[in-house]
């Protein structure tokens, strides 16, 4: 934690964007320092999630790229626009769905069209642990949702993702 805490602002501040897929969000996490502890830094970074305004939100969500779409291990990039890291990341945490049948990869892609065309914003889902098949039953349970309940749910599996990148950041100093 010391080492987050004593690191130079504008070496951390693109590793922060790239983990979040948000600059405001990477600015104002790092504004807070220092932390001290791992908690800390989670709840800051969560409070500041929290505050952010709606749009701020769903352009880092933009920033993600859509499930099964960067688990070829090509990262984000050209065909996601996320920043590569977080395309590697999200490739990573994402790992169930490139194992999806041929079935279950087309409910998975057709899901996300149906979200998207109802909310009118990507689909995010907090993937680490969870099988092609959760992936689809979370779709399938959101797609009931208020847009607010919407939000709201996203904004919480967002938070769980930077959670992760957080800790695996403070671990071994990678996304």
């Amino acid at each position: 934690m010391s080492e987050f805490d004593a690191a130079r602002a504008e070496e951390l501040m693109p590793v922060l964007t790239e983990l979040s897929g948000s600059k405001t969000w990477a600015r104002a996490v790092l504004e807070g320092r220092p932390y001290g502890s791992r908690d800390a830094l989670h709840a800051a970074a969560r409070r500041v999630l929290d505050e952010q305004k709606d749009a701020e939100v769903l352009a880092a969500v933009d920033a993600h790229p859509p499930i099964g779409a960067g688990s070829g291990g090509a990262g984000g990039g050209a065909d996601t626009g996320a920043p590569r890291e977080v395309g590697q990341a999200s490739a990573r945490e994402q790992s169930a769905a490139a194992t999806a049948d041929a079935e279950l990869a087309r409910r998975l892609a057709e899901g996300q069209r149906r979200h998207a065309e109802h909310f009118g914003h990507a689909f995010l889902v907090c993937a680490t642990g969870l099988s092609a098949r959760d992936i689809v039953a979370e779709l399938d349970r959101r797609i009931d949702l208020t847009p607010a309940e919407e939000l709201a749910t996203t904004r919480d599996h967002l938070a769980a993702i930077n959670a992760l990148r957080l800790d695996r950041l403070l671990e071994t100093g990678a996304l």
